[in-house]
């Protein structure tokens, strides 16, 4: 009997502990575990979790995995995604361009990688473009980057030689690089009406059988084009386009636009490449805010090529609505209170003071009253003597951009006069002085 139960707490013993053990060994494969390999970080064992990945003490990720059991990213993606990227590449470039990288699992994991960053550079395309319009360059190929990194260097109190400011920019360029090329101006974009009597020299390292100039608003307009080029044989086309080249775009079209040089080929496969902006304006400011259209920021191209319009583009687009408020008067002379509501690329308004709006030569004279609206803000009100008669009485408006389109129309003010005539008064003159 006591063999038996010695035997029996030997075996819940050993239960016990093939459970305990059981657990333990759970208790190990749960715990996340980071590995690296090739740059690329990966963390296994992080379902709910908390997961903390910083940059130079720049936290970048931040979240509690619920569902994934790994997460797999590399470390130069890790780097893009500080905010500041111009200091977290001058501390890269003060540590031999070593970024630290800290990885941090709920209390389980505490672990910091070095990793090495280089510096990047656009390749050297040739291509450039004179004429009337803002040529355009790779982003990170601008000039002026050096100029806006040694503005910050200086009020930052960072001295750095020509060297070191290079490297920096190489640094700040691969933290902020992506798939896609980005193209940007430093030049203020010209307004124009049309491309007649304007040429373009380009300048180019692409090989082709043909050339053409076209400026586009999107990239679909392009495959319209060479549609139309090759079913017509070429007809728009050089052979060579290092001479004085004519560009092309939709008939009438107006709005900001990206001049691009297109080489096709005899086997009508074609290449882009953007050359610089222009802006078409021949649109007078529209009456309806609903109308008014002015958001134009980038155009994708094929090839993961972007060009982007800087902040500073030209207005060519406006609105402005003229209405009367008020009228009142004796029929001779009437102030009559406008009101202009107007935004964008707005110049002036203009009301026309006919003969028909005139009493006489004396009271009146025929002329135009011009508002001049850029250093106004809307709404803008005034008033302007005029005369009415009963009845319908138009008065002409014209509403002029800053370059030059005109929208003329006319205001309708009907007025009504109500004349009453003077009492009849009779007076008595007939005084008999025989009672006095």
């Amino acid at each position: 009997m006591r063999n038996k139960i010695l035997y029996t707490l030997l075996m819940a013993f050993m239960i016990c502990w093939s459970s305990c053990n059981n657990g333990n060994t759970a208790s190990k494969q749960s715990k996340s575990i980071v590995g690296l390999s090739s740059d690329t970080l990966s963390i296994d064992n992080v379902s709910n979790k908390n997961i903390s990945i910083s940059v130079q003490n720049e936290s970048v990720i931040s979240l509690h995995s619920s569902q994934e059991n790994s997460i797999v990213v590399s470390l130069l993606d890790v780097a893009r995604m500080v905010k500041d990227k111009n200091e977290v590449a001058l501390l890269a470039l003060k540590n031999d361009n070593v970024l630290q990288i800290k990885v941090v699992v709920e209390n389980e994991i505490d672990t910091v990688y070095n990793y090495s960053i280089s510096p990047y550079y656009n390749e050297d395309v040739v291509f450039s473009i004179s004429g009337q319009c803002a040529p355009l360059v790779p982003k990170f190929s601008n000039p002026t980057q050096t100029i806006d990194i040694k503005k910050w260097l200086f009020r930052k109190k960072e001295h750095l030689d020509n060297e070191s400011i290079h490297l920096l920019c190489g640094l700040i360029n691969q933290l902020s690089r992506t798939n896609t090329i980005e193209y940007v101006t430093n030049s203020i974009i010209p307004v124009i009406h049309s491309f007649s009597g304007v040429k373009y020299r380009v300048n180019t390292s692409i090989i082709a059988d043909y050339y053409v100039l076209y400026a586009c608003s999107s990239a679909k307009e392009i495959d319209a084009f060479v549609e139309d080029v090759v079913s017509n044989d070429f007809d728009l086309c050089v052979k060579n386009p290092n001479g004085e080249m004519d560009c092309y775009r939709q008939s009438e079209s107006n709005g900001y636009k990206c001049i691009c040089l297109v080489a096709i080929n005899s086997d009508w496969s074609y290449k882009i490449q953007p050359l610089g902006l222009i802006a078409i304006d021949n649109s007078a400011p529209v009456s309806t805010l609903s109308s008014y259209e002015d958001n134009v920021s980038k155009i994708n191209f094929p090839n993961n090529m972007t060009v982007l319009f800087p902040s500073n583009k030209p207005l060519i687009n406006g609105v402005c609505d003229v209405s009367i408020t008020n009228s009142a008067g004796n029929g001779i002379e009437c102030n009559v209170s406008f009101r202009i509501i107007f935004a964008g690329d707005v110049k002036s308004v203009t009301v026309k003071r006919t003969k028909k709006l005139c009493y006489d030569s004396w009271t009146h004279k025929v002329e135009n009253k011009v508002i001049d609206l850029i250093d106004k803000s809307s709404p803008y009100t005034f008033t302007y003597m005029l005369h009415l008669t009963d009845g319908d009485n138009y008065i002409p408006i014209i509403v002029e951009d800053n370059h030059g389109n005109k929208r003329e129309f006319e205001l309708n003010e009907r007025a009504e006069f109500v004349r009453t005539d003077a009492p009849n008064i009779n007076i008595d003159n007939n005084i008999n002085i025989d009672n006095f």
